[in-house]
């Protein structure tokens, strides 16, 4: 998928799959973005589900987690715009700002999710989704070795699993890791502390 810098709305989706269906993002360094990727009948105020399936480097060497630089759904409009507003409710992990378009939203993400998690095939994210079609992109992977998060090209393997008013049934509001098994998007949310759910 081509890489891009920018992180907007108006961005098209260069693919789309439907709920339960799977995708490789091949992900370069750089700070580009890869994707978006649409899903079909995703609209606002849905919950997606996002399961990992699998992570690897281009270059073949073994990899059994890595985290994106970013990883999240397109914002609105309004979460671009809204000074007050926060907009890092579509996006969990870190970017370094590309663009003003998008400088306000990396620089909330930075402050707030600063540490580098790394993502294991089966871990899950639950994200908001703010736009039609969801759109998810993924940034560059930063493979942990000798302690340390280094960027290489790589790709990440993810299904995509909907619920319709998934904002409203369950009250997640912001991304969520959940390192879980479960493939069921009920189960998960169900097994969620009550300060979360």
């Amino acid at each position: 998928m081509p890489g891009r810098d920018r992180w907007h709305p108006e961005i098209p989706p260069v693919a789309e799959l439907i709920a339960g269906g799977s995708v490789r993002m091949e992900c370069e360094g750089g700070d580009l973005l890869c994707g978006p990727v649409g899903v079909v009948g995703a609209e606002p105020g849905d919950l997606l589900m996002i399961e990992v399936l699998a992570i690897g480097r281009t270059d073949g060497r073994p990899a059994t987690a890595a985290h994106p630089g970013i990883l999240g759904l397109a914002p609105s409009h309004a979460m671009l715009r809204d000074p007050a507003g926060d907009p890092a409710g579509a996006v969990l992990g870190r970017i370094a700002p590309a663009t003003a378009e998008h400088a306000r939203v990396a620089a909330y993400a930075e402050r707030t999710r600063a540490s580098c998690r790394a993502f294991t095939p089966r871990a899950q994210i639950l994200l908001p989704v703010h736009v039609a079609g969801a759109r998810i992109s993924v940034g560059d992977l930063h493979f942990p070795e000798r302690g340390r998060c280094r960027t290489t090209d790589g790709w990440i393997d993810l299904r995509m699993h909907l619920t319709k008013r998934g904002v409203e049934r369950f009250r997640v509001t912001e991304p969520v890791l959940m390192p879980l098994t479960t493939s069921s998007l009920d189960a998960t949310v169900a097994g969620l502390t009550a300060d979360v759910a």
